[in-house]
């Protein structure tokens, strides 16, 4: 039979590889770039964010998001600054559904799941990066999900930069903004993948550990298990 130690061990290999099996990239078509909500002030209040459940083929523990900056059209490389808060809930709110009052979007399940402020700089061909303060278990069964964001004391310094979207009315994102605002364009956005992949720009927060370290410490524990063994 394992022993306790061994069973803590493998179940550290095994959350490892969950996290990198989890790791996902919503949005596909023709890539443009815009600067709601990171680049720009005249988003708020509010902007909302709805990705398909088809899009997750299975419950997912969300504990990063990233956005990526490779069609840049501006030439600062500075986010607001400001603090951010994000969101993430089920919504019953379709893709190119989202009403234009943000709170009738929300699911009964919303969670604050970051509030911080952005990095100081995102350089072009580049991804940034949010740790969240909390994961979010979504399930895809359960209905779409929506990112909620909000911010306070944004900087106006216009135009700053941008970051990738896709504008697509078949694809799986849409978008709310501008107190009403809405059409079919979203974010490019990864869900968990700066836990499998290199971390290009580190965001405010308590970053949750990649899998590599938790397999180097899983395996650090079968280690001693195996050592106290021998030495029986």
């Amino acid at each position: 039979m394992p022993t306790k130690r061994l069973k803590l061990a493998l179940t550290l290999v095994a959350i490892s590889a969950a996290s990198s099996a989890n790791a996902l990239v919503i949005g596909s078509g023709t890539t443009g770039a815009n600067c709601f909500p990171f680049g720009c002030t005249y988003w708020t209040p509010t902007y909302q964010q709805v990705y398909d459940a088809s899009a997750f083929s299975a419950p997912v523990s969300i504990s990063t998001l990233s956005f990526y900056r490779s069609f840049d059209t501006w030439s600062g490389n500075a986010p607001n600054t400001g603090t951010y808060t994000f969101s993430l809930s089920t919504t019953t709110a379709a893709v190119d559904g989202l009403s234009p009052i943000a709170a009738n979007n929300l699911g009964s399940n919303a969670v604050n799941v970051f509030t911080g402020a952005l990095p100081t700089e995102v350089a072009p061909n580049s991804r940034m990066d949010i740790f969240l303060n909390s994961a979010f278990n979504y399930d895809p069964l359960l209905g779409n999900l929506l990112l909620s964001i909000t911010a306070t004391g944004l900087s106006s310094s216009g135009n700053t930069l941008s970051f990738d979207v896709v504008n697509n009315a078949s694809d799986a994102t849409s978008r709310l903004y501008m107190a009403g605002g809405r059409d079919s364009a979203g974010l490019i956005t990864g869900f968990n993948e700066a836990l499998s992949q290199p971390i290009e720009h580190d965001q405010l927060g308590s970053p949750v550990p990649e899998p590599t370290s938790l397999a180097l410490l899983g395996l650090s524990l079968a280690g001693l298990v195996g050592t106290r063994r021998f030495r029986k």
